[in-house]
């Protein structure tokens, strides 16, 4: 039936209605894959800002979700190695990344980081058992692929 239909219309009016199909399909097919999971790798340079870390968590979720989409926790009975690559199986967009590092028994002073004096909403520093650990929280954009994660202040 529709074949009669564009059979008996213009070759002009034919064409257009494939190119509205296939544009149509083309921009659906983007639209399902952008949602779709996507290989992810995060990058964090725990070694070379925090050498004597004992512990090291971090975590990520989309803006508007309640959960977190995933996360690593890591301890450490030596130094901590100075990049830890994580892969996250998740759609491209924007994510916030929440990070808690703790590190031994060293003196505060030692410890803050430049961004938490000056900038104390981004990152933040308190005394536990196991020693001080820092909060840090990072915005990125994940669009597959490799993402290094700042941990110092001013980014790597």
């Amino acid at each position: 039936m529709i074949g009669e239909v564009l059979a008996r219309g213009s070759l002009t009016r034919r064409i257009a209605t494939r190119a509205v199909v296939v544009f149509g399909a083309v921009w659906l097919g983007a639209l399902i894959t952008r949602s779709l999971p996507h290989d992810q790798i995060l990058v964090f340079p725990v070694g070379s800002t925090f050498p004597n870390a004992t512990r090291f968590s971090a975590s990520w979720r989309q803006a508007g979700d309640s959960e977190p989409r995933g996360g690593v926790t890591l301890s450490f009975s030596t130094p901590p190695p100075l990049q830890i690559r994580q892969h996250a199986d998740v759609p491209n967009g924007n994510y916030l990344v929440s990070i808690e590092v703790v590190v031994p028994g060293a003196s505060r002073a030692q410890q803050v980081l430049p961004e938490a004096r000056e900038n104390p909403q981004n990152a933040e520093v308190s005394r536990t058992g196991r020693g001080l650990q820092t909060n840090i929280e990072r915005r990125v954009t994940l669009a597959g692929g490799e993402t290094v994660v700042a941990l110092a202040a001013g980014g790597l």
